[in-house]
């Protein structure tokens, strides 16, 4: 009965501290969700290398990378680790099904509102600007 007690409140424990990565990150991040499902490795490979060379502009925009997708399960250095509790919570949240066919990534701001989505033809360039004209995005840069 004691095991049985202490397993129940170290379970509720867990569970008050997990959290929804959405609403933890809301505010303080913006997300960019990728969503690639298995043989979409071409696509994947051009958006890593843009990624790889936009560190700089990822970090000064507050974004965050989360996948959400079949490839995203194989984890990935760059994107922050998500449970499949939380990928399956976004995906509902956002009407994205159980899985997609076609590489998709979404832009969240900080109000954890969808800012952009771009499908297959990825531009990181694009999405940095769309940041760089968000009213928020203005009064950080006047704040730096």
């Amino acid at each position: 009965m004691k095991a049985l007690l202490i397993t129940a409140l170290v379970l509720m424990t867990i569970s008050s501290v997990r959290g929804d990565t959405l609403s933890d990150l809301k505010g303080e991040k913006r997300v960019l969700l990728l969503d690639f499902p298995e043989g979409s490795g071409y696509n994947l490979s051009q958006l890593e290398k843009q990624i790889q060379r936009g560190k700089k502009n990822i970090s000064d925009r507050d974004l965050v990378l989360l996948h959400i997708g079949d490839l995203g399960k194989t984890g990935r250095r760059y994107a922050e680790e998500i449970s499949e509790e939380d990928r399956e919570t976004i995906r509902t949240r956002f009407k994205l099904g159980e899985r997609t066919d076609l590489p998709l990534i979404i832009l969240i701001g900080k109000d954890g509102d969808i800012k952009a989505a771009q499908k297959k033809d990825f531009d990181l360039v694009k999405l940095f600007k769309l940041i760089d004209a968000m009213p928020m995005r203005k009064k950080e840069s006047q704040e730096e």
